[in-house]
């Protein structure tokens, strides 16, 4: 992966002046809080060149990419169009005297075009941000939620950031009830509405055989 993966990322997206023409291959990882995505992301982009493939994973750069092309600082848009509860987006144009985009429908295309923009141009893996939505109609991918029992993402997360096991469970509601309305902003649906070709139970398999696991879909569906 890139040094300066949003450096990378503007080569990618801005210096193209077509669509992409590719079809993938390419992942996208959806997950419950306390199932480290990132980790795994990372585990198989190194699985992936140790077969001589070069595939990188994205993640809040999509957000950062997003923002700048809207002109919107990053956190700013996060946190008042995918966290707030509230449709409060034409509010917080106009706070920002931004006279370019009139809803939050532009912000959703837009974050879906570079979603759809790395998926296409393929051996991407794209980390949350409604991957799985954003990236419907395009062949050559796979689309995976990793889930676990509450107690044991509790204890993962408890003992990866270091906090008690009360902060921990605190810090998963709250999460998981942000990502939820994430994809629910997306796709119209609660995260149990959508489907996916593979769920994961990561308090059963390990990294190693996840990687596995996601490894033998790619090449029963022909994409590896």
């Amino acid at each position: 992966m890139p040094t300066n993966l949003i450096a990378y990322l503007s080569e990618r997206y801005y210096g193209q002046k077509k669509e992409p023409t590719g079809v993938g291959p390419f992942i996208t990882l959806s997950r419950e809080t306390g199932c480290n995505a990132t980790t795994l992301a990372m585990e198989l982009v190194k699985t992936f060149r140790k077969k001589g493939q070069h595939w990188h994973f994205v993640n809040k750069e999509i957000l950062d990419k997003s923002a700048e092309k809207l002109h919107l600082d990053r956190h700013r848009l996060e946190h008042e169009f995918f966290i707030s509860k509230s449709n409060v987006m034409d509010d917080v144009i106009k706070a920002l005297s931004l006279r370019y985009f009139k809803n939050d429908k532009k912000i959703r295309d837009t974050i879906s075009e570079i979603i759809r923009y790395e998926a296409q141009k393929g051996n991407a893996i794209i980390v949350g941000r409604a991957g799985v939505v954003s990236t419907a109609g395009i062949p050559n991918g796979l689309n995976i939620r990793l889930v676990a029992p509450l107690e044991w993402r509790i204890k993962q997360l408890s003992q990866n950031k270091q906090v008690n096991l009360k902060k921990a469970e605190q810090m998963i509601l709250e999460t998981d009830q942000k990502r939820n309305f994430f994809l629910q902003q997306f796709s119209g649906k609660d995260a149990s509405q959508l489907y996916f070709d593979l769920v994961i139970n990561m308090a059963i398999f390990s990294h190693k055989a996840t990687i596995d696991i996601i490894l033998n879909a790619m090449e029963m569906k022909g994409i590896l």
